[in-house]
């Protein structure tokens, strides 16, 4: 539009020109800013980008030197690797470690975000290798041997969850038990599926689970001093590319659970906070308990309570196995 044009147009068209291209641009710029953050959040990143992250932090370099001792043991076991198909076509891997004495209870692991199935199992079920129960330790869509290229939170990854158990059910010929243990999103992912599960599910122990995803994203960005909004520009980019909504929430799921479930979670988590295994504890109509364990930081109930933590996880799991 050239000057001339211009001064042929009233001014209020000029007005309603400056402020129709001002919110054009502004659109252009909160679709940009949900780029981002989706690519940061569901864009699966190679775990030595933040595994390997330089720090100074004395917890966060003890927890990896624990980390490597963990994974370095579960390798040195000689697990049965497994693949099955997800449903929407992904191969989908996991580690079974079998009882010796043939036992027919199974514990599923179900790690966390940017974990996979030794790495964030070492940060709260490796105990149990000790314990005559089989295991299987899951990696998610999208991460460890799993396919995918993007972390969908649970949402996807429950259904993964459901066939993961038909596939134990098979192996088992209908005679087993099993108890669903995640951490973090993977606690997520075992409360997404409390209504549904079949018979052979006697339990759930969700450790540092959120209430949904939204919820999340909108908490860790109110913790960096941006505006919760960004949170619907990106999902509005998820939903093209992926093909999901942040929206699945456990406190609606718990309503109708069938299974006993305990709750786990840090007194002081800045990352996942306490809060939302309080609202998922008191949502949750089966029956329930929660155990709130000291010290700070995410995720790190067992690394600062290793005993506790022992003690209460194997006695729910023998008074619900």
């Amino acid at each position: 539009m050239t000057f001339s044009m211009l001064t042929l147009v009233p001014w209020w068209g000029i007005i309603i020109i400056v402020f129709g291209s001002l919110l054009v641009l502004a659109l252009l710029l909160y679709l940009v800013a949900g780029i981002i953050i989706w690519r940061k959040t569901i864009v699966t990143s190679k775990p030595e980008k933040y595994r390997n992250k330089p720090t100074t932090d004395k917890v966060v370099l003890s927890l990896r030197e624990y980390r490597a001792r963990i994974v370095k043991h579960l390798e040195s076991l000689n697990m049965e690797s497994i693949y099955i198909k997800s449903r929407d076509g992904l191969a989908l891997h996991a580690y079974f470690m079998k009882s010796l004495s043939g036992s027919k209870k199974v514990v599923i692991s179900v790690h966390g975000y940017r974990g996979d199935a030794f790495d964030t199992s070492a940060k709260f079920s490796h105990f149990l290798t000790d314990y005559d129960y089989n295991i299987l330790f899951i990696d998610l869509r999208s991460y460890g041997k799993s396919e995918g290229k993007y972390t969908t939170y649970g949402v996807k990854d429950r259904l993964d969850l459901l066939d993961w158990i038909d596939y134990l059910k098979d192996r088992f010929e209908g005679d087993i038990e099993i108890a669903l243990f995640g951490i973090s999103m993977g606690a997520f992912t075992t409360l997404s599926i409390s209504d549904r599960v079949p018979k052979e599910v006697k339990c759930i122990i969700a450790d540092s689970s959120y209430t949904s995803p939204i919820e999340e994203f909108k908490y860790c960005l109110k913790s960096i001093k941006q505006p919760k909004m960004l949170v619907y520009s990106s999902e509005f980019i998820n939903l093209l590319v992926c093909h999901f909504n942040y929206r699945l929430n456990t406190k609606k799921i718990l309503k109708n659970a069938k299974v006993p479930i305990l709750f786990i979670h840090g007194a002081e988590d800045d990352f996942v906070p306490t809060y939302m295994s309080k609202e998922n504890y008191d949502a949750c109509t089966s029956e329930k308990k929660l155990v709130l364990f000291k010290g700070k930081g995410h995720a790190r109930c067992f690394f600062f309570n290793k005993e506790e933590y022992k003690s209460l996880v194997l006695d729910y799991l023998i008074q619900n196995l």
